[in-house]
């Protein structure tokens, strides 16, 4: 399977979120330095998410985005699915590949189901601590 930039940046928008949620409403420019990631293109990102609840924002001087939900809430298929049209399911009209790639979509639909975005940022926490060098 191969994931669109879109994708790969979304997951690491949601990540960082994850990482700094109890600073509140965070900034796309801090998640743009922290991640390396354009501004612009977070800011073509964003509303998708924010039109299906998992991001909320807020205006003013304080202002910037927040999970919509707690991140144990958010599953790795919720973030992928929102972006990627590619993994739609899709018809054949023909049994015998009509089954097997439903079977297929579901068996990715089900192990993207069980990672949450707490488990990302754990992994992407134990990555930080692993490489610290004194």
């Amino acid at each position: 399977m191969k994931l669109s930039s879109k994708t790969i940046t979304a997951i690491k928008l949601f990540i960082d979120l994850s990482e700094h949620c109890e600073e509140g409403f965070i900034s796309l420019i801090d998640v743009a330095k922290r991640k390396e990631i354009s501004k612009k293109f977070l800011e073509q990102i964003v509303p998708l998410y924010k039109t299906k609840g998992l991001l909320i924002c807020s205006r003013g001087n304080q202002g910037g985005y927040a999970l919509g939900k707690p991140a144990k809430e958010i599953k790795l298929k919720d973030i992928i699915y929102v972006s990627e049209s590619s993994l739609q399911k899709d018809t054949y009209n023909y049994p015998p590949i009509d089954e097997t790639i439903s079977a297929l979509d579901n068996l990715i639909e089900e192990y993207l189901s069980s990672i949450t975005l707490k488990d990302l940022t754990d992994k992407q926490k134990e990555i930080y601590i692993n490489s610290y060098i004194i």
